[in-house]
C-alpha cells in the first residue's frame, strides 16, 4: 500500500476541490468533510489532466502526478517534461543559484522553474487602482487610442495575410487543425477586408451571423471556468481570440446597430477573459512541480532535443497574455474614448524582448532565451523600459503598448536617445586615432 504523501505535497480533496473550499488535507479525513459526513478521497493521479493507458501507467504514481475529479482539461504544451532542461537565465525576475556544471560537488538535479510559468507571474495586480488610467490630458489620449486602433487594425489584416500577428503565433495551432471558430473568425475578417459600399450590407450580415453563432455555442452564463470543464487552455484561448475579431470589427466599423450588438458582448469578452485566465493559471498552479525541470550537470539547455516543450509552453503562454492583453486594453481604450474614463481590469506580466516572439525555430528561440534578459515586465509598468532597456532590445508589440499608455511623444524620444548613442559612438570612432 502507498504511504500517504507529505502535507505540503498533498492536493485537497476531492469534495473540497469540487466546492472550491479551503481543504486542512489530514488524513483519513479532512475537517470540512469530517463535520458534514461526507465520503473525503484524496486522488490518486495527476491533477487536471487526462489518465495515461493502463499500460503507460507507472506502478507507482509520484506526488507531482496527483489529481482530482476532471474539473479542467489541461493543455499538454504547458506540461514540460519533468527530464527536459530548463531555461535559468532569469535570475534577473527571481534569484537562482547556478546552474550546476560538470565540476559541481553533487550529482543531485537541481530544480529549475521556467520563468514565464511560475505561479505568481499569473498573478493579475492593481485591478481597480488608478494606476490604469491614461494620461490625463485628453489630445494625447485620443492620439494614443487612436494609434493602437490602428496597430490592431493592421495585427488582424496581418493574420489574414500571413496566418499570424503579435498575439496569435505562428506556431500556436500547427499541430492541430485550426479550431473552427478561429476558422469563421478569419472567413469573416476576410470578407470584411473585401467590403465595399456595394457590398456593406452581406459583409455586415456574416459579421452578425458568425458572432452569434460563436456566442450561441458556448457557455457563459457563470464567471468561473468550472463552468467549461470541458475545455482546454488552448481552447479558451481560440474562442477569445474568435470573438475579439467580431468585437473590434463591430465596435470600430462605424454601423451603429453592430456597435449596440457588440457592447451587449464586452462582458462576454470579459468573463472569457477571466475564464482563459484561470484555466492557464490552474494548469501553472497544480503542475508546479512538473513545470520546474531538472538541469542535470554536462546537459547543454540549448541542446535542439530537450528544447521543443519548453518553446511550445511559453508560445501558449505569451498567447495567452498577449491576448489578454490586446482584448482588455482595447476595451479599456474603447471606454476611454466613449465615456472618458475606463475602470481598470488589472496588470500582467508579458514578454517584451525583441526575437522572441518571432523565433523561427526552437533552437533560435532557446538561444535568444538562455543569452539575454527576456524582458518579462508587468503591463503597467513598461515606462520602466525606458530606463533598463534600449529600443532596439524591446519588440513591436511592446512598443506599441508603450505608445498607448505614455505617447507617442515619451517613445519616440526614447527611440531618438539611442540613434543620437549610436551616432556619437561612431563619431568617436571615426576620430580616434589609429594604432601605430
Amino acid at each position: 500500500m502507498m504511504s500517504p504523501l507529505p502535507l505540503s505535497e498533498r492536493k485537497a480533496c476531492r469534495e473540497c476541490a469540487k466546492a472550491k473550499r479551503t481543504c486542512d488535507k489530514r488524513m483519513p479525513s479532512c475537517q470540512r468533510c469530517s463535520a458534514r459526513s461526507l465520503d473525503c478521497q484524496y486522488s490518486t493521479v495527476r491533477r487536471y489532466s487526462r489518465a495515461p493507458p493502463a499500460s503507460a501507467r507507472p506502478e507507482r504514481i509520484s506526488p507531482s502526478n496527483a489529481l482530482v475529479p476532471h474539473v479542467h482539461v489541461q493543455h499538454p504544451y504547458l506540461q514540460v517534461p519533468r527530464r527536459q532542461v530548463g531555461l535559468y537565465n532569469t535570475a534577473r525576475v527571481h534569484p537562482l543559484t547556478d546552474p550546476p556544471t560538470a565540476n559541481s560537488p553533487t550529482a543531485t538535479p537541481v530544480t529549475y522553474t521556467l520563468w514565464f510559468l511560475e505561479l505568481e507571474t499569473w498573478a493579475i495586480d492593481n485591478v481597480g487602482t488608478s494606476t490604469c488610467r491614461f494620461n490625463p490630458d485628453p489630445i494625447p489620449v485620443s492620439m494614443g487610442v487612436k494609434s493602437w486602433n490602428s496597430s490592431v487594425a493592421g495585427w488582424l489584416r496581418q493574420w489574414v495575410e500571413e496566418g499570424c500577428n503579435p498575439f496569435i503565433h505562428k506556431q500556436l495551432y500547427l499541430d492541430t487543425p485550426l479550431p473552427q471558430c478561429l476558422q469563421d473568425a478569419w472567413l469573416t475578417l476576410t470578407a470584411y477586408s473585401c467590403k465595399t459600399a456595394q457590398n456593406e450590407h452581406i459583409v455586415m450580415n456574416i459579421i452578425e451571423d458568425r458572432a452569434n453563432s460563436l456566442l450561441q455555442a458556448q457557455i457563459h452564463d457563470d464567471d468561473s471556468f468550472m463552468a467549461v470543464p470541458g475545455l482546454q487552455t488552448i481552447e479558451h484561448l481560440a474562442r477569445v481570440q474568435a470573438l475579439f475579431v467580431y468585437q473590434y470589427l463591430r465596435l470600430y466599423d462605424g454601423s451603429i446597430r453592430q456597435r449596440a450588438l457588440a457592447e451587449n458582448s464586452i462582458p462576454v469578452l470579459q468573463t472569457w477573459c477571466q475564464q482563459l485566465w484561470q484555466s492557464a493559471a490552474l494548469d501553472a498552479d497544480h503542475d508546479t512541480q512538473l513545470l520546474s525541470t531538472p538541469v542535470l550537470s554536462g546537459l547543454d539547455p540549448k541542446d535542439e532535443l530537450t528544447t521543443p516543450p519548453q518553446w511550445k509552453a511559453w508560445i501558449l503562454s505569451e498567447s495567452v497574455r498577449r491576448t489578454w492583453l490586446v482584448c482588455q486594453s482595447t476595451l479599456a481604450a474603447y471606454f476611454r474614448e466613449r465615456d472618458g474614463w475606463n475602470e481598470c481590469t488589472g496588470e500582467i506580466r508579458f514578454t517584451a524582448c525583441q526575437g522572441l516572439w518571432d523565433a523561427t525555430s526552437s533552437g533560435s528561440w532557446a538561444e535568444l532565451a538562455s543569452g539575454r534578459e527576456p524582458l518579462f515586465v508587468k503591463s503597467l509598468h513598461v515606462d520602466e523600459l525606458l530606463s533598463t532597456a534600449m529600443p532596439t532590445e524591446v519588440d513591436s508589440f511592446s512598443t506599441v503598448f508603450m505608445t498607448l499608455l505614455m505617447g507617442r511623444e515619451k517613445v519616440d524620444s526614447w527611440a531618438a536617445s539611442e540613434r543620437r548613442i549610436e551616432g556619437a559612438s561612431m563619431r568617436v570612432g571615426a576620430e580616434s586615432p589609429s594604432d601605430s
